[in-house]
């Protein structure tokens, strides 16, 4: 086994720890990262310059076809996803008991948040102390929709968490081809939700240093000078790099030469 192949089973097993450890991931998305990362660290094809495309052999890995690659690309699209909650009834305070009214809704609006552009929905029936209670709240939220800011997304946004490639080119296609919409577009904040603004309530995801899928003269190739993912942090794990550094020097620094690879772009219809 050469240095450049203990070292790509290294990254692999702290990608998949890392990927395994993200509670919030959605199991298609966890699932299309491992794929990608065999394809690009340890599936032996990585060297046979016939079967180097990216798009396919991770295709291969999952056993899916197109349809659904690009279903789980879709489910990862950056996106502000409205809370739909469900029917509460009208918001208005009851006078003498602490609890709202809860009579069936007849006046429904949206509040945005001027600092996230987060919407909050209301709710009121037809009993005038409702209503009453209802108008400022009603200007309010008026207002707040002139001056919200673009909703920071609240979905999506792993993929590029973990590789770099043609994320908006993806993003754009898997809308068109599975929700028909050419509408979207990439939020002001960044494909990637370590980008997004931090916000009240919510954890963000991590930053991590990502595998890169590069084209070079349209081919796709994966670096050889692939940033080290994110280590594990045991006492193994650093010991097991000191000593692959080591002998890397000592072999100064040859690497394993990886075959030019054909654009995913060829591999992307739908079948």
């Amino acid at each position: 086994m050469s240095p450049d192949d203990r070292d790509a089973m290294l990254r692999y097993d702290e990608l998949t720890s890392r990927v395994f450890t993200e509670r919030r991931m959605p199991t298609g998305t966890r699932d299309l990262l491992l794929a990608l990362g065999w394809v690009t660290l340890r599936d032996p094809r990585r060297y046979q310059p016939d079967r180097d495309l990216i798009w396919v052999r991770t295709r291969d890995a999952l056993n899916v076809d197109n349809k659904r690659m690009w279903q789980l690309v879709a489910e990862d699209v950056p996106r502000y996803e409205f809370p739909r909650e469900p029917m509460r009834g009208c918001d208005a305070p009851m006078v003498r008991v602490e609890r709202t009214c809860g009579r069936s809704t007849v006046y429904g609006f949206d509040e945005f948040d001027p600092a996230t552009g987060w919407a909050r929905s209301w709710g009121f029936c037809n009993r005038p102390r409702c209503r009453e209670y209802m108008r400022p709240i009603e200007v309010r939220a008026k207002e707040s929709r002139k001056r919200a800011p673009e909703p920071i997304p609240n979905a999506g946004g792993l993929l590029p968490l973990f590789f770099s490639w043609n994320w908006e080119e993806k993003y754009r296609k898997a809308m068109e081809l599975v929700r028909y919409s050419r509408s979207w577009e990439p939020p002001l904040y960044g494909l990637s939700a370590d980008e997004w603004p931090a916000v009240p309530g919510k954890e963000k995801p991590k930053a991590f240093p990502k595998l890169r899928l590069a084209a070079s003269g349209g081919d796709v190739v994966v670096e050889s000078n692939a940033p080290a993912l994110v280590t594990t942090g045991t006492a193994q794990a650093v010991a097991a790099r000191s000593n692959l550094r080591a002998e890397l020097r000592r072999a100064q620094f040859s690497v394993v030469s990886l075959p030019r690879q054909t654009s995913p772009s060829k591999g992307d219809q739908v079948t």
